[in-house]
């Protein structure tokens, strides 16, 4: 009988392990879905009763990594991807872009950004604005805050330490970026194809 309770247990964990890792890919393919029905003009929830939709796409280039980016920085948003606070402005609007996400998920490759490098933001509209870090450093949320500015900038903030196995630390790992210049976004192209290659994967999902 012990036997077959350890012989449960373990077949147990490997349904619930192999359900997180299906769930968490379905989610992002539904979230490039979504995001490839998005405009300027119209919002696409990725599952209707998700309390959230995709406003912009952040592209790390000197780590080839990108995510897409959620309204809102609720803990419902976090879970899928990286919030934006609803006090951020436009880009290309003087003040402050604030983008929230977890350390130990899609906010992970913060700690492997340097200064002078370059971030993207795609928004729904297929504009890319191109920032560069200016400023990396940790502040403690009970003493500091961030604050609206004169001058636009990208702000990216996640828990530190990146390591850290405390829940509920003070401390924010928060990478500052001001922008270089507006430019036409050259990835439209390549968007409209990924659409099509969506609609065709759907079909066959």
């Amino acid at each position: 009988m012990i036997k077959l309770l350890f012989v449960l247990s373990a077949f147990a964990l490997i349904i619930n392990s192999a359900y997180i890792h299906l769930k968490a890919y379905l989610a992002q393919y539904l979230l490039a879905r979504a995001w490839q029905h998005s405009s300027a003009t119209h919002q696409q929830k990725p599952w209707p009763w998700l309390d959230t939709y995709p406003v912009a796409k952040l592209h790390f280039p000197s780590l080839g990594d990108e995510h897409i980016v959620l309204a809102g920085d609720s803990g419902q948003a976090l879970a899928f991807g990286p919030g934006l606070n609803q006090l951020s402005v436009k880009p290309g609007e003087p003040g402050s872009i604030v983008i929230a996400g977890h350390r130990d998920t899609h906010f992970n490759t913060l700690q492997y950004l340097n200064p002078s490098e370059q971030i993207v933001l795609e928004n729904a509209a297929g504009i890319q604005h191109h920032y560069q870090i200016d400023r990396i450093g940790v502040l403690d949320v009970n003493e500091d805050e961030i604050l609206q500015t004169s001058h636009e900038r990208l702000v990216l903030i996640t828990c530190y330490p990146f390591d850290g196995d405390t829940a509920a630390t003070p401390l924010r790992y928060v990478v500052q970026a001001t922008p270089i210049a507006k430019q036409p976004n050259k990835l439209l192209l390549a968007k409209q194809n990924r659409h099509s290659y969506l609609q065709n994967a759907a079909i066959n999902f």
